[in-house]
């Protein structure tokens, strides 16, 4: 198959981090099973993926011209997609622009998304509520098929399961899996890798949980001083964003990593988060709040579960303070998640999925 990877106005650091790392590992895998894969990136900055296709705008202007000049770059890259002739689209869900209606009528359009979109641009204020109310049909009923990282998903978006559909969770690229050697040290590091403005996230409770347990000392990722509300307790650390290697060298130093805490707040229970992947593929112990799609019924001293509700931080402080006191100098065995987490049986099980869409349009 020709398969054209869609995204649109990905924001250059989400792209740095562990969605571009995802991109980056399925179209690898596509392209080693023999199928040819080109990404079409509509993007306000350049991105780290020099060898595809990237439609840059100018961004840092009025709302008129910015929203006008997107709109250009979006004609030059929906005049680029019909030139490759793609058999399959693959899009990345995001917010409408015009004119991406135009997209699916080049080949059937396969949309990823990844979460409940109605919860997540509410959010975000009045405008993009109803800028997505009004725009989001012209994306998901266009849409020849969906996939979902999660079963919840597909019962809040498909319904009536109308669509042709697959849940494929994220994984883990086994041949990239590196166990980092244990620490040594004396008082536990934990850390979360995150991105600023996302509220199921729940740093706020990690500040919190800071400030009462001073003698665990805690990484965040993804934000500087800027980002918070509050100044950070002495025992915290903001990295700000970090490229890979940024992020390899802090957990080589952490004891535990902390995934989503606060799912909840998206009205959600069940995912497949990318940071918890990427600390289990360097063996970093992890503390899961929410129903993992893989892990659920996996059970290991190296992985600490945690409810998903408001107060979840708060209420197992002590559990998670001995959990990453419990972990020092301890990896998590790649062998006893493997099974569940291997990125190229679920790249496989896309493609299938592709091509009984493409055989059937």
């Amino acid at each position: 198959m020709r398969i054209a990877y869609v995204t649109v106005h990905v924001a250059p650091e989400i792209m740095q981090g562990g969605v571009g790392k995802k991109i980056r590992t399925q179209i690898s895998i596509w392209r080693g099973l023999g199928h040819e894969v080109t990404l079409f990136s509509l993007t306000p900055a350049e991105i780290p993926f020099p060898e595809e296709r990237q439609f840059v705008f100018n961004a840092k202007t009025n709302l008129l011209k910015r929203e006008s000049n997107r709109a250009l770059g979006l004609m030059r890259m929906l005049d680029a997609i019909r030139e490759y002739k793609p058999n399959v689209i693959y899009l990345r869900f995001g917010l409408y622009s015009y004119p991406l209606h135009r997209l699916f009528k080049i080949a059937p359009v396969v949309l990823e998304t990844n979460s409940d979109d109605r919860q997540e641009y509410q959010k975000r204020g009045a405008f993009f509520h109803w800028m997505n109310r009004l725009t989001r049909n012209l994306t998901f009923g266009s849409a020849s098929g969906i996939i979902t990282p999660s079963h919840e998903l597909v019962n809040v978006l498909l319904p009536k399961r109308n669509k042709p559909f697959r849940v494929i969770s994220n994984g883990i690229d086994l041949t990239q899996a590196e166990t980092l050697p244990p620490t040594n040290n004396k008082q536990p590091v934990i850390t979360m890798v995150c991105s600023p403005g996302m509220k199921w996230h729940g740093v706020d409770k990690l500040m919190k949980f800071a400030e009462k347990t001073p003698d665990v000392f805690v990484n965040l990722v993804g934000y500087s001083e800027k980002d918070l509300d509050m100044p950070a307790p002495t025992n915290v650390k903001l990295h700000g964003f970090l490229d890979k290697q940024g992020v390899r060298d802090v957990l080589a130093q952490t004891d535990a990593a902390l995934g989503t805490l606060a799912l909840h707040r998206n009205q959600m229970e069940e995912a497949s988060v990318l940071k918890v992947r990427e600390a289990l593929a360097y063996g970093i112990p992890v503390v899961i709040a929410f129903h993992d799609t893989d892990l659920h019924d996996v059970e290991l001293e190296t992985i600490l579960r945690i409810p998903n509700t408001e107060e979840n931080v708060a209420e197992n402080a002590e559990r998670i303070r001995k959990f990453a006191y419990d972990m020092i100098g301890k990896r998590v065995d790649i062998n006893s998640v493997a099974l569940y987490l291997d990125q190229r049986k679920k790249e496989e099980t896309r493609l299938e999925f592709f091509n009984q869409l493409v055989q059937h349009k």
